[in-house]
């Protein structure tokens, strides 16, 4: 069996629970119940191109994250499970080693994104994202939150989470393997850290 069948067979059961979903490969709903799915490097997609604003207005662009390990999380203000993960997310950007990036799920009214933000304590960035930008993420596109994502050092979907978010310690696990795909070269030392002779 190839690894994308190994894949699509793992998304086929999934139930619903809470309001995540991803859409197919033939367009069908798939939804999701907090499971973990893994991409292999030689069936990832092309890097995800979201740039924009943040809720608070500040540009935002992903290209600018590219040899960083980044974590995606698309969440809507109303969503309960959202709600839920939300302080679990925030600790998590506290203590995992990639950037974490949010992006709002058709947020009409952005002040209720800002509401949610300052309600929960997050301090990463969010895109704000009136219903489009999700388009970006292609086959893994959800059809509705929350859903995160882990994006691999060139931008790719690496690995998913249907639903709500439940373990840090899953999470954490995710981005080291991401992460140790292809781990950014060691710096060198600078002239004024170099030993010399004598």
């Amino acid at each position: 069996m190839t690894r994308r069948l190994v894949l699509l067979a793992l998304l086929g059961p999934f139930l619903l629970a809470g309001c995540s979903g991803l859409k197919g490969t033939d367009d069908d709903v798939i939804t999701g119940d907090g499971r973990v799915v893994q991409i292999d490097p030689s069936d990832r997609e092309g890097a995800v191109e979201i740039s924009g604003s943040t809720l608070e207005g500040d540009p935002i662009d992903l290209a600018d994250f590219r040899g960083q390990v980044v974590v995606l999380n698309v969440w809507g203000s109303w969503c309960a499970p959202c709600i839920t993960e939300a302080p679990r997310l925030q600790e998590a950007s506290e203590n995992i080693d990639a950037e974490f990036v949010g992006l709002s799920f058709k947020e009409t009214d952005l002040e209720n994104g800002r509401i949610f933000e300052r309600t929960h304590g997050i301090t990463y960035p969010t895109i704000a994202d009136e219903g489009d930008k999700i388009l970006a993420l292609g086959r893994y596109a959800p059809t509705a939150p929350p859903t995160t994502y882990v994006l691999d050092r060139k931008g790719r979907v690496a690995a998913l989470v249907t639903g709500e978010v439940k373990s840090i310690a899953t999470l954490e696990d995710l981005v080291d393997e991401v992460g140790a795909e292809d781990p950014p070269p060691a710096s060198s030392p600078s002239p004024a850290n170099v030993p010399t002779d004598g």
